[in-house]
């Protein structure tokens, strides 16, 4: 598979294309590790998810999984350039999440029956939607450098469109989740290796709508202007 202008994405020697023997695995495994709690660090403000998140699916792919920088410069380089634009979407992402959260607690509230456990049942999977569609919009926004507007539709159009795709993001966040749920410390651990996981399926998504390298409006974080 290619990363941007026609860079080798993954070795052809060990696990998950982790080349140089045992070093080499136990140095990527590290790289996962800190690059998830860098994550976790640079998400605290909370705006800044999207950004972070960004910034955490480009380093491993490019410096993991390419062996190209170091992973703490790419994440750094990545989050700098995408902060404005992540906070944007974060927001957006939060306010559509809040309306969600909303509507179900005055459902329990108020409806009873059938009909009531429909609505909460849409409510509910608009919710898995937008959670799925924030996933392809910071994972696209670490790629390439378009409007806010064609990340949300890219977004929209990604859930649905690779259904397969979107349920296995669906089963690593979940099972991260659950993790964390019943182990709170592994909050610690467990952010860099879903993302590498997630990214074992997105790349091939993000592939298929990659513009051809001459074309300008393509983002290439980590090389100059």
């Amino acid at each position: 598979m290619l990363l941007e202008n026609g860079m080798k994405l993954t070795g052809g020697n060990g696990v998950f294309g982790f080349g140089g023997g045992y070093t080499g695995i136990v140095s990527k495994i590290f790289d996962v590790l800190m690059l998830g709690l860098m994550w976790l660090v640079c998400s605290i403000p909370v705006v800044t998810i999207g950004a972070s998140s960004a910034a955490l699916y480009y380093a491993i792919v490019k410096s993991v999984k390419n062996d190209d920088g170091y992973a703490s410069a790419m994440f750094f380089h990545s989050f700098k350039m995408n902060l404005k634009q992540g906070i944007i979407l974060t927001v957006i992402v939060g306010i559509l999440l809040y309306l969600m959260d909303l509507n179900v607690g005055i459902l329990l509230a108020k409806a009873q029956g059938l009909p009531g456990i429909i609505m909460m049942g849409f409510y509910i999977t608009v919710a898995v939607y937008v959670l799925l569609m924030a996933v392809y919009m910071f994972a696209s926004l670490s790629r390439f450098s378009m409007g806010i507007g064609w990340f949300l539709r890219v977004g929209i159009y990604m859930v649905a469109r690779y259904f397969l795709t979107s349920l296995m993001i669906a089963v690593i966040l979940a099972s991260a989740a659950f993790f964390v749920w019943r182990i709170p410390l592994l909050i610690l651990i467990v952010p860099g290796p879903a993302a590498f996981l997630i990214s074992e399926f997105m790349e091939r998504v993000l592939q298929k709508h990659a513009p051809a390298p001459e074309e300008p409006h393509e983002q290439v974080p980590g090389q100059e202007e």
